[in-house]
């Protein structure tokens, strides 16, 4: 558990100023979860040189930077114009391509655009899931993948909340999440067009608490959950 005992604002921010508010701190404040999902994305992303892209929700640029440096072409979308600002100054000299984007407003490309898409800790924000999906499925290429992450679904059934602690005043702020089973991922995802290829839990192991000691209330038990997609059949408009 946390180190000393912080206190929680009452009230939870919409995904928007949450994510505001954190850029600041996203890179450097602890976040077990971060430190799991990361390598889990990028392993079952697998060999990515010479794919294009797509990084939904792309954040301070945590897979984008990976992405790149694995030779991917990256087109980088967010609706957070504070964390991409956070992103876009690490990748001085790279070609990346920054999109500012709402979801679940339909992407600005042309269909069958892209080899691999990845929506890392972004679906538990996006009520309307099904739309952004399918709008996934048009702009990717046929058999091309989705790699999503999420806060685990045990964690949210619990009350567990995207949060973090407010530089400026010490007070934990957590940010709207919402909590969807699984099989409800699993539901959405196959009625909007993709089969699921593979998953896998996030197991917090004990070696993960001296580098991230928020993570002892977690030891044993899955944090995150991410998911590979394959887009199987051509789009027809």
């Amino acid at each position: 558990m946390d180190a000393k005992p912080v206190q929680e604002a009452p009230s939870e921010l919409s995904p928007k100023d949450g994510y505001a508010a954190w850029a600041s701190c996203y890179d450097s404040d602890g976040n077990p979860l971060i430190a799991l999902e990361g390598p889990a994305v990028m392993a079952m992303a697998g060999r990515v040189a010479g794919f294009a892209v797509l990084d939904v929700g792309c954040g301070t640029g945590r897979h984008t930077r990976a992405l790149v440096e694995a030779g991917a072409r990256v087109v980088a979308t967010d609706q957070s114009p504070e964390m991409m600002e956070r992103a876009r100054r690490k990748f001085a000299g790279s070609e990346v391509t920054w999109i500012r984007h709402t979801l679940p407003e339909p992407f600005p490309f042309d269909g069958e655009q892209f080899d691999l898409a990845v929506m890392g800790l972004v679906a538990e924000h996006v009520a309307d899931l099904a739309t952004v999906l399918r709008e996934l499925i048009r702009v990717v290429k046929p058999r091309a993948r989705c790699l999503l992450s999420a806060l685990h679904p045990d964690r949210t059934a619990e009350g567990q909340r995207a949060r973090f602690i407010d530089p400026e005043t010490g007070i934990r702020r957590p940010i709207a999440t919402i909590h969807r089973t699984i099989d409800e991922y699993r539901s959405i995802a196959e009625s909007s067009g993709w089969l699921v290829r593979e998953e896998v839990s996030l197991i917090v192991p004990e070696s993960l608490v001296i580098p991230y000691p928020r993570a002892a209330r977690y030891v044993g038990l899955p944090l995150g959950w991410v998911v590979c997609l394959e887009r199987m059949e051509a789009v027809t408009s």
